[in-house]
This record gives C-alpha cells, sequence and structure tokens, in this order.
C-alpha cells in the first residue's frame, strides 16, 4: 500500500482522491468566500454611505431628495442584500467541506493504521 502526502497530510491508495478533490473544493470554497466577504463590504460602506445621506436629507425636510436618494442607491442596498445571502450560504459550504474533509481524512487514517 502506497501512501501519498499532499499539505504533509496521508492520502491512502483511492481514499486519497476523494481527500485531495475535497481539500481543493475547500480551498475553492475558502478563496470564494473570502472574495464575498470583500465584495460586501464594499457594498456594506456603499450603502452605509447612502443610507446617512438619505438620512441628512430626511432630517433637513427635503423629503423628495431622501426619496430620491434611496431610489438611486436601491441598487445598492439590494446588491447588499444578496451578497449577505450568498456570504452566508458560502460560510456554510466551507463549513460542510471541511466537516466532511475531516471525516474522510479520518476514514483514511484508519484504513492506514491497519
Amino acid at each position: 500500500m502506497s501512501v501519498t502526502g499532499v499539505a504533509g497530510l496521508p492520502c491512502v491508495g483511492d481514499a486519497g482522491r476523494p481527500i485531495v478533490e475535497l481539500r481543493r473544493e475547500a480551498v475553492s470554497a475558502v478563496v470564494r468566500t473570502r472574495q464575498l466577504d470583500g465584495e460586501a463590504a464594499a457594498v456594506r460602506a456603499r450603502a452605509a454611505r447612502i443610507e446617512e445621506e438619505a438620512r441628512r436629507a430626511f432630517a433637513r425636510g427635503e423629503d423628495r431628495l431622501g426619496r430620491q436618494i434611496l431610489f438611486r442607491g436601491l441598487f445598492t442596498l439590494e446588491t447588499r442584500e444578496r451578497l449577505e445571502q450568498e456570504l452566508g450560504e458560502s460560510r456554510r459550504l466551507v463549513v460542510q467541506l471541511l466537516q466532511s474533509l475531516v471525516r474522510t481524512e479520518n476514514q483514511a487514517w484508519g484504513v492506514r493504521m491497519r
């Protein structure tokens, strides 16, 4: 039985293929989560500026201008919500993949120890 290491962890025969695939998927999911997090942070900042600008307009009694600002910023506000949902889904996927990876590696270690 041959043992190959990927990222310093053992892989045993055919059991190594699912481990390598799970690692790739997990890394891709983590990278995607980080990208979404960066995008979401930028959109959150834009949305906060829009909301603050509208709030100031309403405070000055310029209701029409406040509504116009919010309307123009509607796409940003909707994008913020969509990105928050995607980010949550991406984080859940990372957790699931890492749990699967741990289970699969534990099974491979059990095969290796026999």
